[in-house]
């Protein structure tokens, strides 16, 4: 390779950042005096000149090097607390790739974790779960929380061994219920008691509200569990959990963690969509925990308060569920729409599937949002070979008649969620590349869905990245228009899921 071109391709990729990751992937790394020259001019730059999308991807599978990924690191380490949390999940996976056990990457998460407690307790976690959920890797993720436990002093530690007992307790309660009682779901005497024995924790408040407490109607039956408040002058909202036992959280917690990362480009922008992101993490193989949004309902809730199953073909429904909520219409209506278009465009370029009308939800204020993403990247539910799912996303004639769009007749409401959606989706668009490698580096994960760079072809098509912004908006349109021709599609398979409980 010539020397005199690998300096002036390096000069380029230092003026247009963006381009140092695809010269990088050029650089013939068995030629050791063309690597001591590009060690050389790396170490002309700054890493603040780096964006933190390059630095992630410099982090990837496809960048071995350790002077590249210590430049890498090196630009992370101005990033403010909470946009470490922002990434944080991909980091902890990206220590899969290092090396060795000892590497620039694991020292900067260590530090960050014990200067801050909250990327701490999260670091913690993370660790703790892979080294539960992942042999393979299990020695050096051991490694590296062991180093971080050693550090972060005892009032840390005492509070993750109470963390690690009342999450250990609750698992065998929910394995003794599962196993003592498969086909109920209100929580027996006996299965209250144990839970309250788990809750003398410290950890866990110790008023729990057992009257609340439930095993919900699903396959894997997990915990409802409620708790009273802590004494606070600041906030005296009850506390509840889902406790899952049997499930893999993982991929949850990706796309919650992607939509904090969406939430905070259309932010950027001023453009507030109102969606709830919700707290999930996995807390070993297979366990975790899911926050409960207060006063919310699932849209088959809505429904089914509105004439039973066949309420999943009235249009008036979900309006009128509205309206007794929330006094000031106008007010959840504006919500609603802001909500619906963050969701449609987010489910789209992510490729959520299995969207049913127990896994859509709406706030008495307004606020639609998605929840249980067991299906991403276009992968959808088949039943007896045949898609469930043909429109691109889940826009409803119910949805539509909240914003005034009845019989294809235009509405302002109706406009302006026409106007949010392709203004998010094109910003989306203009941070594809952050959000494919976010997506890249999750692959040594294990998730079923994400496991090869194939993988990441639905999302940069769904963000159409080989076409302009005019025909990408005319894209976006065409799917809106499409959605609302299949919308009985979907109102058949939610009358389906009800009368049938097909899952």
């Amino acid at each position: 390779m010539d020397f005199l071109w690998v300096r002036q391709c390096l000069k380029e990729s230092v003026q247009y950042g963006s381009n140092l990751p695809h010269f990088l992937r050029n650089v013939d790394w068995l030629d050791r005096r063309v690597v001591e020259d590009v060690h050389w001019l790396l170490g002309l730059w700054h890493p603040g000149e780096l964006d933190v999308h390059v630095a992630l991807e410099l982090l990837s599978m496809d960048f071995p090097d350790e002077i590249v990924r210590q430049l890498a690191v090196q630009r992370l380490e101005s990033l403010h607390n909470d946009d470490v949390l922002k990434y944080l999940l991909q980091l902890v996976q990206t220590l899969k790739v290092e090396p060795y056990h000892d590497s620039f990457l694991a020292r900067y998460l260590i530090q960050r974790a014990l200067r801050s407690k909250r990327i701490g307790h999260y670091f913690f976690w993370y660790m703790r779960s892979e080294v539960a959920g992942c042999p393979y890797f299990r020695q050096r993720m051991a490694v590296i929380l062991e180093a971080y436990l050693l550090g972060c002093g005892q009032a840390m530690i005492s509070s993750f061994t109470q963390q690690v007992q009342a999450v250990e307790a609750l698992q065998e309660v929910a394995m003794i219920i599962k196993r003592l009682y498969p086909d109920k779901t209100d929580l027996p005497s006996s299965g209250k008691e144990g839970l309250r024995s788990v809750c003398q924790t410290d950890f866990f408040i110790p008023l729990l509200q057992l009257d609340k407490c439930k095993v919900m109607a699903s396959k894997k039956k997990p915990l409802w569990l409620e708790f009273s408040p802590m004494p606070s002058p600041v906030s005296n909202t009850p506390v509840g959990i889902i406790f899952k036992e049997g499930d893999d959280l993982r991929q949850d917690m990706l796309v919650i963690q992607t939509l904090v990362v969406m939430e905070s480009i259309w932010q950027e922008e001023s453009l507030d969509l109102n969606l709830i992101p919700y707290g999930c993490i996995s807390t070993g193989h297979n366990i975790g925990m899911i926050e409960i949004v207060r006063n919310a309902a699932t849209i088959a809730a809505v429904q089914k308060s509105h004439g039973g199953t066949t309420a999943a073909f009235r249009n008036d429904a979900l309006f009128e569920w509205l309206k007794s909520k929330c006094p000031l219409q106008e007010i959840a209506v504006e919500r609603f729409v802001k909500s619906c278009a963050g969701y449609c465009v987010a489910t789209y370029v992510l490729g959520i599937g299995d969207r049913h009308n127990d896994n859509i939800m709406i706030t008495d204020q307004g606020n639609l949002f998605h929840i249980d993403f067991g299906h991403i990247l276009g992968n959808r539910k088949h039943f007896l070979g045949v898609s469930r799912e043909r429109a691109p996303f889940v826009l409803t004639p119910d949805f539509l008649y909240v914003m005034g769009r009845v019989k294809g007749r235009n509405s302002l409401y109706f406009q302006r969620f026409r106007d949010t959606c392709t203004k998010a989706y094109l910003l989306l668009r203009s941070h594809s590349r952050l959000l494919v490698t976010l997506f890249s580096l999750m692959l040594l994960t294990g998730i079923p869905e994400l496991s090869a760079s194939e993988d990441m072809r639905y999302l940069r098509e769904a963000l159409q990245e080989d076409q302009n912004e005019a025909e990408a908006k005319e894209h976006f349109l065409q799917q809106i228009a499409e959605c609302e021709q299949l919308g009985w599609t979907v109102q058949a398979n939610w009358w389906i899921h009800m009368v049938a409980g097909i899952k």
